[in-house]
């Protein structure tokens, strides 16, 4: 298959989103992230054998899905779960590319066995799954929608 047995991941905590967007969307063949990891924080020696990559899938899941960025926010229903962000495009000029990297680590970290910091909406992993979304649904999501969803339903507007 042409692929080497590792990829190497260099990235700055400082600048932990930024920099590891950099290497990830600069790896053009996605398949590469099915071998060994190796990250590297910039300036820091060490030897990745699990607790390196483990630390940045953490740390990095804490900055793709912080509201500041503008991608994502919290759901109507409480502070816990995450939701796409409907304003992310005018917020982040680089939004879409940015969830296509935010899709390339949710994949690499369920490939590889990792953890992300994050927990969506039911809605969100029903679409990921190919699921249909039900009027239910959208009770987890915003309960002031689905009340007025349902009463519409329920009651004649003729």
């Amino acid at each position: 298959d042409g692929l080497p047995n590792k990829v190497d991941i260099k990235v700055k905590r400082k600048d932990l989103l930024e920099t590891s967007f950099q290497s990830i969307m600069s790896k053009k063949d996605a398949n590469i992230f099915k071998t060994r990891l190796w990250v590297e924080f910039d300036g820091e020696k060490g030897l990745d054998y699990g607790g390196v990559s483990r630390e940045w899938f953490y740390l990095l899941s804490k900055e793709m899905f912080n509201p500041y960025y503008g991608l994502f926010e919290n759901s109507a229903a409480d502070n816990y779960t995450l939701q796409i962000n409907p304003l992310s495009g005018t917020l982040q000029d680089r939004h879409l590319e940015y969830f296509k990297f935010i899709g390339r680590i949710a994949g690499m970290a369920a490939f590889h066995g990792r953890l992300l910091d994050g927990f969506f909406i039911r809605p969100f992993y029903k679409m990921m799954l190919d699921k249909e979304i039900t009027l239910q649904d959208m009770q987890s999501v915003d309960l002031e929608y689905f009340n007025s969803l349902k009463w519409i339903i329920e009651n004649s507007l003729l």
